[in-house]
């Protein structure tokens, strides 16, 4: 209602002032003074009253279809068709639109993105993973489009929502390119185990402080759980989540513990890296890690879903646990592997809803969007689905499953990360029902990165940056699950960095950092 109300608002001044404007003129008039101007004055004040109707007017009076792209964890939710009929109900009524819901599989978003917005293909509004540096690649490649003068008109909800000073650190290049979605913006590294597991093993997950002492939890599940791997590997590796560094961005550069004195290294030579390496290629030859780790294309949940993982690795933050229980199909323990969560670019930057360069109309994109962080009947919908089917409420603001239907055969879900703004979302009955206000207290609480807010641009070293990419392609993946032995490939993946030019990159991320620094004096 909020886009709707806005544009109605402007209506009401807009006549407010003529009819202000036309008295006064009335008793210049009556006066006998400048009846004239008054006259011109009039005819003046109707027009731009006028032009302001129809340029308000002209922004929705078409219809609009808008396609939205957005990533899939496990299989197409199958009943996304009558989840996205019941979101077109609302935009309809509000900004004269219909949305098409373009669900894309994790395994295949990157490839499927770039095709997309390559070719032109019909998409307005585009998911984009902030880590990897895949918003900022598309930010300074004009996938997408800078959206700061979109805000005033079509926007202040969402910077209501999120707050000026996140959205701000979604700047590249002095200019913003998308919105970041509400969640936990610090994270720790964790461990996920199956409940029913951990209590018929009486697994101790008090004895469990950091990653090192994971290898005899693994030893009990492998001695005892045939054809079931104790840690899950597929599409994200181990060591993905377990960092003790602010990635600045790409990861090629770091900022070890958060600080450092702002200056940045190469984790990759890090006796740290090294370290975690070769702990992980033990439990790869005790076969604590699925054999198929480098190649799989299933996530790490999914194979624990389909009974033939104990645990994987992840981040740690308010909402997590719940929503990998969902996708799970089980319950889970939660053991957190560093005992303070941090906040960095990258946690703020996890996920962002950005405007794809081939968008026919921006300006109807930016009010769905606002519908997207202010609506929370839409938010409902994208996050839990439609009601009385895929949920039911509790009382106000807590929902459960419906009769019959649980987290394993529930034809509609989504991540709550994914959502644009969960924070005026529903919990569901197993959550905290104070889930979304412990999430805002959890930012407030975190410990900020010394470069919170950095955003490095690639730009002038974007063909270091691919050819990084590739080098990383060939060797993080064997590297990080243990598939090879890293005394035998880890100097070389170290010497192919170099010969790609990290260390240019290094130096050129040192030289953005200290000038941002210098600013913020």
């Amino acid at each position: 209602m909020k886009v709707k109300m806005k544009y109605i608002s402007m209506l009401l001044v807009a006549v407010l002032i003529t009819v202000i404007v036309a008295a006064c003129s009335s008793n210049n008039s009556n006066n006998g003074k400048n009846s004239n101007n008054s006259n011109i004055s009039n005819a003046s004040t109707a027009e731009n009253s006028e032009q302001a109707n129809d340029s308000i007017n002209d922004a929705i009076k078409d219809p609009y279809e808008l396609t939205l792209s957005i990533p899939v964890f496990g299989a197409i939710p199958k009943d996304l068709a009558e989840v996205q009929a019941e979101i077109n109900k609302i935009t309809q009524a509000e900004i004269n639109t219909t949305v098409t819901i373009l669900p894309i599989s994790i395994g295949a978003f990157g490839q499927q993105m770039n095709l997309m917005m390559s070719s032109g293909e019909k998409l307005d509004l585009a998911f984009v993973f902030g880590a990897g540096g895949m918003y900022n690649s598309y930010a300074v490649s004009g996938k997408i489009l800078p959206i700061d003068g979109l805000f005033p008109k079509y926007g202040e909800g969402i910077t209501e929502a999120v707050g000026a000073e996140y959205i701000e650190g979604a700047t590249v290049d002095g200019k913003i390119y998308g919105v970041p979605t509400n969640h936990a913006f610090a994270q720790k590294p964790a461990i996920y185990m199956r409940k029913d597991l951990v209590e018929k093993h009486n697994i101790d997950v008090a004895s469990i402080k950091s990653f090192e002492d994971l290898g005899s939890v693994f030893k009990t599940i492998k001695d005892n759980e045939p054809g079931i791997v104790p840690l899950a590997s597929g599409l994200t590796s181990p060591l993905e989540y377990y960092r003790t560094y602010d990635r600045l961005g790409d990861g090629y550069g770091v900022l070890p513990e958060f600080d450092n004195g702002l200056k940045v290294e190469n984790y990759y030579e890090s006796t740290e890296y090294a370290d975690l390496l070769n702990v992980v290629r033990d439990w790869y030859t005790s076969g604590y890690i699925n054999k198929d780790a480098a190649t799989t294309q299933s996530t790490p949940v999914d194979l624990v879903k389909a009974n033939k993982a104990f645990s994987y690795m992840m981040s740690s933050k308010p909402e997590t646990l719940g929503q990998e229980e969902r996708l799970a199909g089980k319950e889970l323990v939660v053991v957190d592997l560093l005992p303070t969560a941090y906040s960095t670019t990258n946690d703020l930057l996890v996920g962002l809803w950005t405007i794809a360069q081939q968008s026919e109309n921006p300006e109807r994109a930016m009010m769905f969007l606002d519908l997207m962080y202010t609506n929370q009947d839409i938010v409902n919908l994208m996050m839990w689905g439609v009601e009385n089917k895929h949920y039911v409420k509790v009382s106000d603001n807590v929902i459960d499953y419906p009769t019959g239907v649980d987290a394993s055969n529930i034809g509609y879900s989504m991540q709550a990360w994914l959502v644009s703004n969960p924070f005026i979302s529903y919990t569901i009955k197993t959550d905290d029902p104070e889930l979304w206000n412990n999430t805002k207290a959890y930012n407030e609480s975190a410990t900020k990165s010394k470069a919170l807010g950095f955003a490095f641009s690639s730009e002038p070293v974007k063909n270091e940056i691919t050819a990084l990419n590739n080098v990383v392609n060939q060797y993080k993946k064997i590297l990080q699950t243990g598939t090879i032995d890293p005394a035998k490939k880890l100097s070389e993946f170290n010497a192919k960095l170099k010969d790609a030019g990290i260390d240019k990159v290094i130096a050129e991320k040192q030289k953005q950092l200290d000038a941002w620094a210098a600013a913020k004096k």
